[in-house]
């Protein structure tokens, strides 16, 4: 859980019900876009996505007298809203009072007209290389791609229980997987896009009119890759191939006496051929041609080494 200890406030992104694994990048404080002033704190963390998982964010404080919650105990009217965007779309906000002390948990997209909730999921993004394509257009679908943002602002509320639909802006999650021109991703490692589920019937959640007190207490941002792509960004690392001593090591006793027996046999066999050479080089050479033999004195016959080749 990524957690402003100071202000008392924590936010987490749940993967198929579970708490998402966190990272935490070398800086926290480089993350693009940011430019709310240096009182706003900022918490960034990287999870990994899988093809067509739920997910949802969690958000809350932790209770423990820090600044959110002395924020909204100096009176009725005061709450923390947290407001969510999802790849560069703002997508709704939630309020935490005196009154709901637990955890928030945005699951997707409210619809109040038609009473139904659409949640994220994970969808995959491929890559095209074509020419005719509006790259400018996929640019800027891609510049906030894989990244889930939440601002925690001081609220007063102006009037409860407003009959208003909030104007998330879903413009560019869609149902099914997403196509971007190669050149769009400038070689980031973007494998994932958030996209909708199929719409079901929910309750919808109370809607206030509140005022945003600038600037905002903090931002969390949350990068989400696939396992491959935290690899390529040095988030976690690369898998180490096994040494040939971590591979013996691993072997059974059966298998290292076959590996013995057949390095015993391939030394033997070396052997051989290395002394039936040296025997050949020691070997005097041989002429093609018969000898000639001459007699000499005493009827005796010689070899006639004068002979020329």
């Amino acid at each position: 859980m990524a957690i402003i200890d100071n202000l008392g406030l924590e936010v987490k992104i749940l993967v198929n019900g579970s708490a998402a694994t966190e990272y935490v990048p070398d800086k926290e404080d480089q993350a693009d876009g940011h430019n709310f002033g240096p009182s706003t704190k900022i918490c960034c963390r990287y999870i990994q996505s899988i093809d067509d998982a739920h997910f949802a964010i969690s958000a809350g404080l932790t209770w423990k007298h820090k600044v959110a919650e002395q924020w909204i105990k100096e009176s009725q009217n005061n709450c923390c809203g947290f407001d969510f965007s999802v790849d560069g779309r703002r997508i709704d906000v939630l309020l935490i009072s005196k009154r709901h002390e637990g955890a928030i948990i945005l699951e997707g997209f409210h619809d109040r007209r038609s009473n139904t909730l659409r949640e994220f999921r994970f969808a995959s993004v491929s890559t095209v290389d074509d020419a005719n394509r509006q790259v400018a257009e996929d640019m800027k679908t891609a510049k906030n791609l894989g990244l889930i943002r939440v601002l925690v602002w001081r609220s007063v509320i102006r009037e409860k229980d407003i009959l208003t639909n909030f104007p998330g802006n879903t413009s560019n999650l869609t149902d099914g997987g997403l196509s971007l021109a190669e050149k769009a991703l400038k070689g980031r490692a973007i494998s994932h896009g958030a996209a909708f589920s199929a719409p079901v019937a929910a309750s919808q959640p109370r809607r206030h009119d509140v005022v945003y007190l600038s600037p905002p207490l903090a931002v969390f941002y949350f990068m989400y890759r696939s396992k491959e792509g935290l690899q390529q960004e040095l988030i976690i690392p690369r898998p180490r191939s096994l040494s040939i001593k971590s591979e013996v090591d691993n072997l059974p006793p059966e298998e290292l006496r076959r590996l013995a027996r057949e390095r015993l046999s391939q030394m033997r066999g070396d052997n051989k051929r290395a002394a039936s050479v040296k025997e050949d080089k020691d070997a005097a050479p041989r002429s093609s041609r018969p000898y000639k033999y001459v007699k000499i004195e005493g009827g005796k016959e010689v070899i006639d080494l004068t002979e020329d080749d």
